[in-house]
């Protein structure tokens, strides 16, 4: 179905005034539907059936883009694909290999819930699975595809994580329209991938705002922070420094930095465990997909053959080697996931270890309100952790070196580079209300620029 010129709707679906279940539908007078992204919503984790249904048929859905892997922005495609959805899913290479993984964990995932709370609806299986990746198309960065005479998709580079896309629908109508999805935005000069390129001369952007009420306080380089860390945890305490980290993108950063410390002799050698079998896995597709890493990754792999291989680190792969990581007393270093210690291996290591005074939890990142890792910084003591209560003796930290996505200043400077001279209007999306709204006003005041902070199934006219 082809989709008649010029005429469009915007509907927010997902990551309305929230962080999770990036969701967005155009729609053309004719019926001509595109869908970019379709995430799981995880904000009300006690509503079984909040991902289940869709608002919309989802056979009548034509394409889907994705921006990312990141299961917020992937997760219910495969539900999506069950229920009938029968088009093409478009994204980057590094992206596909990457939802070969998550989708599966997230099977796993459904399945430990649905023990713990038993009727849980299942809201997909490996067979979905497979049919959702039977229909993936792979697109290279800054190539335009056409989808049908009048719209064309091109996809940006928007750091974030390892294949990460902006995304730019281009209509040509008696004049072209451009419209501008960023997905997750990357921080600048992160570790191993590239900044966000903004997607020039758009006349709408739909953008989030995760950080839009934040400052990063960053005064030193990732590798300076770490130095510091693992001298304070491990070498004058002889403790040891547990660093929760996403398992894709965020462990991969701290192993790379880890690994130039060591080589740096900085420090002395310390054994690393790495305890994340989905980690382990994204950090193979890393290895995979070197050319789209940043100039300093593609530089240490071309000079030592590696990106992330080095003595000190050992790798837990099997229960045999969880058990050399149990029976380990020295001074060391354990990067597991998960990075807000939701749920992953983490939180057997925090019910193990925060009540020793010799450890520290090195939180890398922003930890959304309610979560284990926020509660943890906001000093709750005892703390709940897998249904037990621990008293917290371990130093808890917190650093944004490793930080994902850019902050207020950071998405400023993203949004300018972005907007046309004129008829320029923002989206807000992916962010907490609270911070959404004082973002609007900042974009409102420096840019003077409409802004909308569109709710739940909110539509507008394009």
């Amino acid at each position: 179905m082809r989709p008649e010129k010029g005429i469009m709707k915007y509907t927010c679906w997902g990551a309305a005034r929230q962080v999770t279940g990036s969701m967005h539908l155009l729609e053309f007078e004719n019926g001509y539907k595109i869908l970019m992204d379709c995430g799981l919503d995880y904000e009300k984790n006690d509503d079984p059936d909040l991902n289940l249904n869709f608002p919309f048929e989802p056979n009548e859905i034509d394409v889907v883009i994705l921006s990312h892997a990141h299961i917020d922005h992937s997760g219910n495609i495969p539900n999506l694909v069950k229920q009938g959805f029968e088009g093409h899913i478009f994204c980057t290479e590094p992206t596909a290999y990457l939802l070969d993984k998550l989708w599966a964990d997230s099977v796993n995932i459904q399945n430990l819930d649905r023990k713990k709370r038993n009727g849980m609806p299942k809201l997909y299986g490996f067979a979905e699975i497979k049919k959702a990746q039977d229909r993936i198309i792979t697109l290279p960065f800054y190539k335009k595809f056409e989808l049908s005479p009048e719209i064309s998709v091109e996809l940006y580079e928007a750091g974030h994580i390892i294949g990460a896309a902006s995304i730019v629908l281009e209509i040509k109508d008696k004049k072209t329209t451009r419209i501008g999805f960023t997905g997750d935005l990357g921080n600048y000069g992160s570790k191993l991938i590239v900044d966000p390129k903004p997607m020039e001369n758009l006349d709408y952007l739909i953008c989030e705002a995760t950080y839009g009420n934040r400052s990063h306080k960053v005064q030193i380089s990732p590798l300076e922070e770490l130095k510091s860390q693992v001298i304070q945890a491990c070498v004058n305490k002889a403790g040891r420094l547990i660093i929760p980290a996403f398992s894709v993108g965020r462990t991969q950063a701290i192993l790379f930095t880890l690994k130039q410390l060591f080589e740096s002799g900085e420090v002395p050698s310390i054994r690393v465990f790495a305890d994340s079998p989905l980690a382990l896995a994204s950090t193979n597709i890393h290895n995979k997909f070197r050319s789209y890493l940043n100039e300093e990754a593609k530089m240490s792999a071309a000079e030592t053959g590696e990106l992330f291989d080095f003595k000190e680190l050992h790798l837990v792969q099997d229960e045999s080697d969880a058990q050399d990581m149990e029976l380990y007393h020295d001074s060391c270093i354990i990067v597991s996931s998960a990075g807000m210690l939701e749920g992953g291996r983490i939180q057997q290591h925090l019910q193990d270890h925060v009540s020793n005074p010799l450890c520290t939890v090195l939180i890398a990142g922003f930890c959304t309100p309610g979560t284990l890792g926020a509660k943890l910084l906001d000093g709750i003591n005892p703390i709940r952790i897998k249904n037990q209560d621990r008293y917290v003796y371990a130093k808890v930290l917190q650093t944004d070196v490793f930080s994902a996505h850019p902050d207020k200043d950071g998405l400023l400077r993203y949004i300018e580079s972005c907007k046309s001279d004129s008829n320029f209007k923002l989206f807000i999306v992916h962010g907490e209300e609270s911070g959404m709204e004082a973002f609007s006003e900042l974009v409102k005041d420096k840019l003077n620029i409409p802004v909308e902070v569109p709710r739940k199934g909110q539509t507008f006219s394009l």
